[in-house]
């Protein structure tokens, strides 16, 4: 019978190890490093999207409101508003006298004597712009409104200005004929 030779038991040497765990440190600061960076962009993308959501809501709210009131005026001088103004104001489905305006860098609203800001403290309106065409009754044409709104949001506080200019327009539901 042939014998075996002795086994040897070979571990790992007190470099190997320290070796081994410095190059894994170094993997999972990179690693970690990585993640945090994408943790910080999902929350300012995420900062982003409610900000223009809040936004977009503001725009199609007062479209959509528009759209179903009557009586419309522009301001002080009432009625239509070819060369535009700031303020604008009609009645509502309910009956209620509504208006628009921009009130310190926002877009406010007042339902009666109720007035509430629309806009979110991170937006920032520079121009608020409301278009009357139609708004006298019986004239065979129908009421429509355009609005502009232009001005810079900063979901962040770190983050740059973002500028920005909408449009949008509503046309009075009820016909005028």
């Amino acid at each position: 019978m042939m014998k075996r030779p002795p086994t040897t038991h070979r571990g790992y040497t007190l470099i190997e190890l320290i070796v081994s765990v410095a190059i894994f440190s170094m993997v999972m600061l990179l690693a970690t490093a990585a993640l945090l960076t994408l943790i910080d962009l999902d929350r300012r993308a995420r900062a982003t999207n409610d900000v223009v959501t809040n936004l977009s809501y503001v725009v199609d709210s007062m479209a959509r409101s528009i759209r179903t009131g009557t009586d419309y005026s522009c301001g002080s001088a009432g009625g239509d508003c070819p060369t535009g103004r700031s303020s604008f104001s009609f009645t509502d489905y309910d009956g209620r006298e509504v208006s628009y305006q921009m009130s310190g860098g926002t877009i406010g609203q007042c339902i009666g004597s109720t007035c509430s800001t629309l806009t979110d403290p991170r937006i920032t309106i520079d121009t608020f712009t409301f278009y009357v065409i139609g708004s006298t009754r019986g004239d065979g044409v129908q009421p429509r409104t355009l609005f502009t709104i232009s001005g810079s949001l900063r979901p962040h506080p770190t983050d740059d200005l973002v500028k920005f200019t909408i449009e949008s327009s509503a046309t009075q539901r009820l016909i005028d004929i």
